[in-house]
C-alpha cells in the first residue's frame, strides 16, 4: 500500500512538474505574442503618423518654398529662352513657344516657369519621402558640377556614355538586382545632337519618373515632367542644377524638421 502511495506521489509530482513547466511555456509564448502584438500596433500607429506627416505635406501648395527660388527674370537673364534654330524644331516643342527671332525659336519662359516649379516640388516630396534621385546629362562641360553637386547633397550622377540596358537588363549586366531611382533628373535629354539619352527610353519602359530639361529639337513625348528650357548655355545649365539641388537640401532638411527618417518612408516612395 505504501508502495502504490509512494509511486502515485511519485506520478503526481511527475504531472505537476509537467503542469508546472508547460504553464511556464505557455506564459513565455503568451508573453512573446502579446509583445509582438504590442510591437505591431506600435509600429501602425508610427505609420498612421507618418502617412499623415506625408499627406499634410502634399496638401500644401508650396511646402518647400520652391515658388521663392526662381523668377521669371532669373530665367530670362541665364537664357533659358533661347531655343535652336527653328529648322530643328521639334514638332512636339511647338506648344511651348513663344515665337521665332532671326531664325531661331523662343521659348515662352511663362509656360517654363511654372513648369519647372512643378518639377522642383514633385523632386521635393519625393525626397521628402525618401525617394532616390539619379541626375543624368551627356554634357561634357557640365559633366564635374553634376557629380560634384550629386556628391555633396548624397545622391547620384550619371554622366558617362549609357550602356544599353542599364535600367532594362540591370541583372544581366551587373549580376545582381537593381535598385533604381526614383526620379531621373535629365539636364538634357539628348545623348548626341540627334539621338535621344537612352536612359529617357529606358526610364519610361520601367515607368521611373522623370524630370527633363527640353529643347526645341527635342522630343519630350517620353519624359514624365517637361521644363521647357536651353539645354545648352552654361548660365542656364548651372541655374537648373542649382535649382534641383537646393529643393533636394530643403526636402531633407524638412524631414529632419518633421522627425522623419529614410527608413519610415522607403515604402511610401512608391
Amino acid at each position: 500500500m505504501a508502495t502504490t502511495i509512494r509511486v502515485m506521489n511519485t506520478r503526481a509530482l511527475h504531472n505537476l512538474c509537467l503542469s508546472s513547466k508547460h504553464s511556464r511555456l505557455f506564459g513565455s509564448v503568451f508573453d512573446s505574442v502579446q509583445k509582438s502584438k504590442n510591437h505591431h500596433q506600435a509600429a501602425n500607429l508610427r505609420d498612421d503618423e507618418l502617412l499623415s506627416k506625408v499627406e499634410s505635406a502634399v496638401q500644401q501648395e508650396d511646402y518647400f518654398g520652391v515658388k521663392k527660388l526662381v523668377t521669371l527674370k532669373d530665367l530670362f537673364q541665364a537664357r533659358v529662352h533661347l531655343g535652336h534654330n527653328a529648322g530643328l524644331r521639334h514638332e512636339s516643342m511647338t506648344p511651348f513657344l513663344f515665337g521665332t527671332r532671326q531664325g531661331v525659336d523662343i521659348i515662352d519662359l511663362e509656360q517654363t516657369l511654372p513648369l519647372l516649379q512643378h518639377a522642383l516640388n514633385v523632386c521635393g516630396h519625393i525626397v521628402y519621402r525618401g525617394g532616390m534621385v539619379l541626375f543624368l546629362s551627356r554634357n561634357m562641360q557640365l559633366l564635374p558640377w553634376i557629380e560634384k553637386a550629386a556628391q555633396e547633397i548624397g545622391e547620384y550622377a550619371h554622366c558617362r556614355p549609357w550602356q544599353r540596358g542599364t535600367f532594362t537588363n540591370a541583372s544581366n549586366i551587373f549580376g545582381t538586382l537593381p535598385i533604381y531611382p526614383d526620379v531621373c533628373i535629365f539636364l538634357g535629354t539628348h545623348d548626341t545632337v540627334f539621338e535621344t539619352h537612352k536612359g529617357v527610353i529606358e526610364s519610361s519602359k520601367l515607368l521611373i519618373p522623370s524630370i527633363g530639361i527640353v529643347d526645341t529639337n527635342v522630343d519630350c513625348s517620353l519624359v514624365t515632367y517637361c521644363v521647357p528650357g536651353n539645354d545648352d548655355t552654361p548660365d542656364a545649365l548651372h541655374l537648373y542644377l542649382k535649382l534641383f539641388t537646393n529643393v533636394i537640401q530643403r526636402a531633407k532638411a524638412k524631414r529632419a524638421e518633421d522627425g522623419i527618417n529614410s527608413k519610415q518612408t522607403s515604402s511610401l516612395v512608391h
